[in-house]
């Protein structure tokens, strides 16, 4: 079930971010990166749950996935699955119900080296390499385009 989300859901989600970046991400980011990537500032996160489009994919009665987007920059913020939910096509249902009714006729994102491949098979395209530094770590990242009709 797909649903809006709000900051009841704040502590669930973070709690999903970590454990998926922990798992799904150890293939292509070094522990030291990875420690980095988690320091996460949760007054940001909480004004992001206030204030950005938020949406939950919930499964057998759990947050498996979420979405949250910053619809007035034209910006796909977070798309995150539960490791045990990966791969079962949650979040290509979750990105395709966020964007059903986007105002905007593009959105862009940023996109970890693990995610690049969801993305592309999602119709983004790759407008450049990033590098995000965080803790002292160099985080390779893409910024990527998806045009929608």
């Amino acid at each position: 079930m797909i649903r809006k989300g709000d900051i009841k859901d704040l502590e669930a989600c973070i709690k999903l971010f970590k454990q998926s970046v922990k798992t799904l991400c150890a293939k292509d980011y070094t522990k030291d990166q990875i420690k980095a990537w988690l320091g996460i500032d949760e007054e940001k996160w909480k004004e992001k749950f206030k204030n950005d489009e938020i949406f939950i994919y919930e499964r057998e009665g759990k947050i498996a996935s979420f979405i949250s987007i910053i619809l007035d920059q034209k910006i796909l913020d977070l798309l995150f699955t539960h490791p045990d939910f990966a791969s079962q096509g949650l979040a290509t249902n979750l990105l395709d119900f966020a964007l059903r009714n986007y105002p905007h006729n593009e959105i862009y994102t940023f996109v970890s080296l693990s995610a690049k491949e969801f993305f592309l098979k999602n119709d983004f395209e790759i407008v450049r390499e990033n590098e995000a530094i965080r803790a002292n770590q160099i985080l390779k990242n893409f910024l990527m385009k998806k045009e929608l009709k």
